[in-house]
């Protein structure tokens, strides 16, 4: 192609050529190898140029690649780098290490160590290196990160208040060579340095334009940290801001880390959210205007050139569907009903993130002028929304094909299903079968969790905790002790949903080891040590321990027919059964 121009040289050609002048730009995200990555390469470079420990061992015709970067010509004439900025800051930072270590900042300094410093800075007129212009310059959001690596490249001297990821790696590569230096001697150690420059290989595509680097990256993989997807959006997005304006772009900068610290706090892993919350608050917002969305995130933003991105209502899109999460979640009755917020926490507790989606899906299409939307209308959402999901998740007990339905329409079933709408209802008899068969063969935990939070939050006078404290699944007849149920006439009766239950965390560590008799104190509350122990929050819990002084299998089987009976009820008040 005429607008990509592929080169593949040593690392001395590449970093010492005259128009050699990287720039990390700020979407970027913050350098981040670890130790173990730099003692891989640093072990790989010792056992390609010393093979076997032996210096003379070297073919002078061996090669050694080290994968591929991507940059784009930028209109100041900068390499802006979008792909590889690890590999070329960490060679930089071992670069630097070799210069003050072989003596290159005390000058008269050998031949292969000049040609380190040609590597680190540029150069004037003639030919001196001109020690204020580094070859890599970097303007990622961290200033103190990026003041210190400043420093390490201009000096080559690290001090204790240097807590980056730069100082930390530079200060390996320089002990690293230190402890060389006691096995070799300097004009062997010269070697290592000069092997590395000239028989080590970086290809570099270098294209015309952002936008065609962004599409390179996306179809490369290579042995660099990788961008997420969040990381090229913020390149798009950056640069929609650049154009408009130095302020624009800095104002941009600043509420971008914003949104990443709110995202953080309110995706957090405690909800079974497993990529990253930022790449999970876009993954929300692609429902803004449609239902059912591509599985893959990026895709969902590609068409017309990420057009969706180089809006200004967007970033104020993503803040308000934060806003919207987080007062959801902090259970705000001026904003929400009661009985939305108690289905929504319902949803919430079961860690999937399916249960997510609809919600964003209804936030954009229901919202007014002001982000708000109707609090009772919402409540009726989330009703059917949840009755549908008790349905499936007990008929499927998976959750991938719940993204194929219609949230749309779910949002709006409170009539009898339309006709063709089979697939959003389901058999009475088949959720009695599962019920009644329920963890025989395998455990099923969307139906598990979905049902008893279902089932422990949907009484109206039972307290709702912090979305972060923890429960745990309670066999109230005590699965541990086996010996214990040798009189049921059917053992995998104990582990039917009527005879599980939430309770938390820190008391289900102690009640799972007692017959009910005895665990009854627990549910209840007792003295401990002169100290009251709390009971349970759970009132059905508390139930139980006041009106039985046993339960056994009958029980189970009694309590699973009540919660078969009240889910059908509860499935079938919102025509999610079938005649």
């Amino acid at each position: 192609m005429k607008n990509i121009q592929t080169e593949t040289r040593p690392i001395k050609e590449l970093f010492s050529a005259k128009g050699t002048n990287f720039l990390i730009p700020e979407y970027q995200r913050a350098y981040s190898w670890m130790e173990d990555k730099c003692q891989r390469l640093w072990c790989d470079f010792c056992d390609f140029a010393f093979p076997n420990g032996d210096k003379m061992a070297f073919n002078d015709k061996d090669e050694y690649f080290l994968g591929v970067i991507i940059t784009f010509r930028n209109e100041q004439g900068q390499d802006e780098v979008v792909d590889g900025q690890q590999r070329l800051t960490t060679l930089l930072l071992l670069m630097r290490a070799f210069y003050r270590a072989l003596g290159g900042d005390n000058g008269n300094c050998p031949k292969p160590i000049e040609h380190l410093g040609e590597c680190i800075w540029k150069t004037d007129e003639l030919g001196e290196l001109d020690k204020s212009s580094l070859k890599i310059n970097s303007e990622i959001f961290r200033e103190d990160a990026k003041a210190e690596l400043k420093k390490i490249l201009s000096t080559g001297e690290i001090f204790k208040s240097y807590k980056s990821r730069y100082a930390a790696n530079y200060l390996f590569f320089q002990e690293a060579i230190q402890d060389l230096k006691k096995e070799l001697d300097e004009k062997t150690l010269q070697y290592l340095p000069a092997r590395i420059m000239n028989h080590c290989f970086l290809t570099q595509l270098r294209v015309e334009s952002q936008d065609l680097a962004l599409q390179m990256f996306s179809t490369l993989n290579d042995t660099g940290l990788a961008l997420s997807a969040t990381d090229i959006f913020k390149a798009v997005m950056y640069k929609f801001y650049k154009t408009e304006s130095e302020l624009a772009c800095e104002e941009f900068i600043e509420r971008w880390q914003e949104l990443e610290r709110r995202a953080e706090k309110t995706f957090s892993k405690e909800h079974g959210i497993n990529v990253t919350s930022l790449e999970f608050l876009f993954n929300c917002y692609s429902y803004r205007n449609k239902d059912r969305v591509n599985k893959n995130i990026r895709q969902e933003y590609e068409p017309n050139n990420y057009e969706v991105l180089r809006r200004k209502e967007t970033l104020a899109d993503l803040f308000a569907l934060l806003d919207f999460f987080d007062d959801l979640l902090a259970q705000k009755l001026l904003l929400f009903p009661m009985k939305a917020i108690r289905y929504a926490h319902i949803l919430f507790r079961t860690k999937n993130v399916f249960v997510w989606f609809p919600m964003a899906h209804y936030f954009f299409c229901r919202r007014d002028e002001r982000n708000h939307i109707d609090g009772n209308e919402f409540a009726e959402f989330l009703e059917r929304l949840l009755a549908f999901f008790l349905g499936h998740a007990i008929i499927y007990g998976k959750t991938n094909s719940i993204r194929g339905f219609r949230f749309g329409t779910l949002a709006n079933l409170k009539n009898p299903v339309p006709s063709g709408k089979n697939s959003y209802t389901f058999s009475a008899e088949a959720i009695r079968a599962e019920m009644q068969y329920f963890n025989v063969k395998s455990p099923q935990n969307l139906m598990k969790m979905l049902v008893l939070n279902w089932w422990t939050f949907r009484d109206e006078e039972q307290p709702l905790p912090p979305i972060e404290q923890k429960f745990d699944v309670e066999h109230i007849f005590p699965k541990s002790l086996e010996s214990s149920f040798e009189s049921f006439t059917n053992k995998n009766r104990v582990n039917l949903l009527g005879n599980l239950a939430l309770l938390e965390h820190n008391k289900n560590l102690i009640a799972a080891r007692y017959r009910f008799a005895d665990k009854r104190k627990v549910y209840l509350g007792y003295e401990r040590n002169g100290k009251f122990q709390d009971g349970t929050l759970n009132r059905e819990l508390q139930r139980l321990a006041q009106t039985l002084s046993n339960f056994g299998e009958t029980d189970i089987v009694k309590r699973n027919t009540q919660m078969t009976e009240e889910i059908l009820a509860f499935v079938g008040k919102h025509n999610f059964l079938q005649d």
